[in-house]
């Protein structure tokens, strides 16, 4: 399994969120996108940038990697919800893995439950 560290992202001090992207075994192709630390507004601009690339690499779906999230804001709600509509007119999927506590408690307030990955969908690390 290959791993690339987003090249667009770099920050001069401690990032907020570190992101990077993969793709799973050849017989499940998945393009995941990991985001780890406090995703606040402050940290969009990364979040665009990550997915555009993601989007752009190929014809995959993609797989949101929540488990390391210490904080989500409400505006990143709206963007995994864009994100995922552009997809869809690709006939591509959206899907979010092993969402951390904080973060599954904003999906379900938020009625996006049903974009978590179902356990045991996921490919080892």
């Amino acid at each position: 399994m290959a791993t690339i560290v987003s090249r667009r992202y770099s920050v001069a001090y401690r990032p907020r969120v570190i992101v990077s992207k993969r793709l799973e075994s050849t017989q499940d192709i998945r393009t995941v996108v990991a985001l780890i630390g406090e995703l606040d507004a402050a940290a969009l601009n990364a979040l665009f940038d990550t997915f555009d690339d993601a989007i752009a690499q190929d014809d995959s779906d993609v797989v949101v990697d929540l488990a390391e999230v210490e904080f989500i804001g409400a505006a990143w709600i709206g963007t995994l919800v864009r994100t995922r509509a552009c997809l869809q007119a690709q006939d591509r999927e959206l899907t979010l893995r092993s969402p951390s506590r904080v973060v599954n408690r904003l999906l379900e307030l938020c009625g996006l439950s049903y974009l978590i990955e179902p356990i045991g969908r996921a490919q080892p690390a």
